[in-house]
C-alpha cells in the first residue's frame, strides 16, 4: 500500500514537471528545487547533523562518567591515605586502631568507649589520636575494652604551645565543650589563627601533635594573663576509630616534682 502510493506521487510530480514547454518546465523545477528539495535535502543534514552531536553528546557522557569514576577512586585512595597518614608520622610508636562502641556520662561530659584493651596493650594515659588531630586519653580499661577520656571534657588538661612562636601554656575545656588555651603572658606573641600543637610541658603526648586553631584572644579577669579560644580539629562525637599509641614518657617529671 506505501509503496503504490509514493509511485503515485512520483508519478503526479513526474508529469508535473514534464508537461508544459522547456521554459516552464525549468521554471517549475527551479520552484521545486527552491521550495521543496533543497529544504528537503537541508533538513535531511541538519537531522544527520543532530544525530551527529547527540551520538558526541552521548561519547562525552560517556568518557564524564569515567573521569568522573577516576575522580571518585583518587578521592577515596586520598582517603586512605589520610587515613594512615599517621602511621608514617608515629612510626617510632606502636600503635593500634581501634573502633569507638560507645559512650559513658552525658552532653560534653561523655568518656568514650573502644573495642580494645588490655590484651591489646592499651594502657591507662596511653594518648589517643585520629589522621588529624589528638583526640584525649586512656583513663581506664579491661581485657577487652577502654575508657577515653576526650580532649574536650572538663577533667582533659594539655601542656600545648603555639605551633608559629613555640608560646607554652595548658589546654583546658569547661563544661559545655568549649576547649581554650589559659596562663597565656599578656603580651605574648600569639595570635588568632595559630596552629596550637602539644608540647614538651605534656606527659601524656608526645610533643607536636595538632591541637587545634586559636579563634579568639581574651584577656583574664586578673589583667596578667590571656585565654586563647580554640577550635579544636577533633570533634570526639564524630569518630568512630582512633589510633592508641604506646608511648610513655621516659620521666615524669611532675612524679618528680610531687616527690620531692
Amino acid at each position: 500500500m506505501r509503496k503504490n502510493f509514493l509511485f503515485f506521487i512520483y508519478l503526479i510530480l513526474s508529469l508535473f514537471l514534464i508537461a508544459g514547454g522547456t521554459e516552464a518546465r525549468y521554471k517549475k523545477a527551479d520552484f521545486l528545487n527552491k521550495f521543496a528539495f533543497f529544504p528537503f535535502i537541508s533538513s535531511i543534514e541538519k537531522i544527520n547533523s543532530l544525530l551527529d552531536i547527540k551520538e558526541k553528546n552521548k561519547l562525552l557522557t560517556e568518557q564524564l562518567a569515567i573521569q568522573t569514576n577516576k575522580i571518585v577512586d583518587l578521592e577515596n585512595c586520598l582517603d586512605r591515605v589520610k587515613s594512615t597518614s599517621l602511621q608514617y608520622e608515629t612510626e617510632n610508636f606502636n600503635f593500634v586502631i581501634a573502633d569507638i562502641i560507645g559512650f559513658t556520662g552525658v552532653f560534653q561530659e561523655r568518656n568514650l568507649i573502644i573495642n580494645k584493651g588490655i590484651i591489646d596493650k592499651v594502657s591507662i594515659n596511653s594518648p589517643v589520636i585520629s589522621n588529624i588531630g589528638i583526640v584525649g586519653k586512656i583513663v581506664s580499661n579491661s581485657l577487652n575494652y577502654s575508657v577515653i577520656l576526650p580532649l574536650n571534657h572538663s577533667n582533659f588538661k594539655l601542656g600545648v604551645m603555639s605551633k608559629r612562636s613555640h608560646l607554652q601554656g595548658i589546654m583546658e575545656s569547661d563544661a559545655y565543650g568549649n576547649s581554650f588555651m589559659n596562663l597565656i603572658k599578656l603580651g605574648s606573641d600569639i595570635a588568632v589563627g595559630d596552629t596550637i600543637v602539644t608540647s614538651n610541658i605534656s606527659t601524656i603526648f608526645p610533643r607536636g601533635y595538632p591541637v587545634g586553631v586559636i579563634t579568639r584572644l581574651r584577656e583574664a579577669p586578673d589583667q596578667v594573663y590571656m585565654y586563647a579560644n580554640l577550635q579544636t580539629f577533633i570533634d570526639p562525637a564524630s569518630l568512630d576509630q582512633v589510633i592508641v599509641l604506646d608511648y610513655k614518657k621516659e620521666i615524669d617529671y611532675e612524679s618528680e616534682i610531687r616527690g620531692n
